[in-house]
């Protein structure tokens, strides 16, 4: 049976879409009505959930390569890389609540918050050693990542926004 682990080909990848997604919220910002400084505090979440997740990703996808240099024990390296991603992305769905609960949020996020919360407690099962799935943990969080920031970028694109445009205007 065939060892599987996470390969830095994969982290790269991760790191490269987050970079693409970080650049595409320059093309959003230009987009329309939004180019003209007229935001919505919905829109301003969003773009701001756009930007951060990737941020954390791409930090995240680059912590067990630097830390690989210095931790040689591939458990302890896992515990410790998802340990740091999950702090990360503490910060982040931090920053979301105290936002979003000014803004108001979309039903969407709230599936996406339960997710977070599953995964969460997924990448905590991992740092502990409560389950032994530590690289699982670690890409389900990086891939969690991208797929927020690309959810809002669909919605900042595509969404109308009627409903944060009442309470933003």
């Amino acid at each position: 049976m065939k060892d599987l682990s996470i390969s830095d080909e994969f982290l790269i990848g991760v790191a490269s879409i987050a970079t693409a997604l970080i650049g595409f919220s320059g093309v959003v910002t230009a987009l329309g009505r939004r180019g003209e400084g007229r935001w919505t505090p919905s829109e301003i979440l969003q773009l701001k959930t756009l930007v951060e997740p990737s941020i954390v990703s791409l930090l995240g996808a680059f912590a067990p390569i630097v830390l690989g240099l210095a931790i040689l024990n591939s458990e302890v390296l896992w515990r410790v890389s998802n340990a740091l991603l999950l702090s990360f992305h503490m910060v982040g769905f931090t920053a979301f609540l105290v936002r979003g609960n000014r803004s108001g949020v979309e039903p969407s996020h709230k599936v996406m918050t339960a997710i977070f919360l599953l995964i969460a407690a997924l990448q905590i099962g991992s740092i502990l050693d409560f389950i032994p799935y530590h690289q699982l943990a670690f890409s389900l969080s990086l891939i969690y990542g991208v797929f927020v920031s690309v959810h809002n970028f669909y919605l900042l694109l595509f969404y109308s926004g009627k409903k944060s445009t009442e309470k933003g205007a």
